[in-house]
């Protein structure tokens, strides 16, 4: 879901992805090892999401003296800035190119240099779901930033576009190997039956009546024992 809204003629985009629970499959999703035999997964999106709020730098006003005449001019803000609500992290760089990857706010970081973003913006993020929890947080974070740097430029993806492209930012730009049903059970949403052959993933909505899902809140149980997983493999 990604809401536009302007404050003080500033366009802030909001964005949110959901996290998942897998019930059957789980690493089948992995291009390795889905390479020879096709992997499945059954898996449904939660009550409990990732945010991301993202809004472009205004100009900024410098003193400039030309000609022997001070005056003022406004420039483009390169700056990028980025905080991380949940860890109380925040980063900021005076380019894209000055970004640097070391464990504090990474992902955020890898979606904005995937972005090739040739302005200043100041992103948000937060989770309600804790991380390392193997929900597919990450996933559902990385869904939620590339959604809202889309929406900022103006761009209209489709749910598996989005999926690819923070799949994308996990595996090629910080080089964590895993699988796929995270982006796209995030991207996507509901209830679904996923079928992956090496990088090609297809998914199918799982018709669940009523009662079923009824039945499934009454008898299923999700507990937070406080430790983190790697989902790296």
């Amino acid at each position: 879901m990604i809401n536009a809204l302007v404050e003080h003629e500033v366009m802030i985009i909001r964005s949110r992805a959901p996290v998942r629970i897998d019930f059957a499959g789980g690493w089948t999703d992995v291009a390795l090892f889905a390479q020879d035999d096709p992997g499945m997964v059954i898996n449904t999106t939660i009550n409990m999401f990732s945010y991301a709020t993202a809004k472009k730098l205004p100009p900024k006003e410098i003193g400039n003296n030309a000609y022997g005449n001070r005056h003022k001019e406004n420039i483009d803000d390169k700056k990028i800035k980025l905080y991380s609500a949940d860890f109380d992290i925040y980063q900021e760089a005076d380019s894209i190119k000055q970004l640097e990857y070391d464990g504090n706010a990474d992902l955020a970081k890898a979606a904005v240099r995937q972005s090739k973003i040739n302005y200043g913006i100041e992103i948000v993020t937060r989770s309600n779901a804790p991380a390392g929890s193997g929900l597919g947080t990450s996933a559902s974070m990385g869904v939620a930033l590339v959604g809202v740097l889309n929406a900022l430029d103006g761009k209209r993806r489709m749910p598996y576009e989005l999926a690819e492209q923070a799949s994308a930012i996990e595996r090629q730009e910080l080089n964590i190997l895993g699988g796929k049903q995270d982006h796209y059970a995030s991207a996507v949403g509901g209830f679904n039956f996923m079928e992956f052959s090496g990088e090609d993933v297809k998914v199918f909505a799982l018709p669940i009546s009523q009662n079923t899902l009824l039945e499934l809140e009454k008898n299923l149980v999700l507990c937070y024992r406080g430790r983190e997983r790697e989902a790296a493999i």
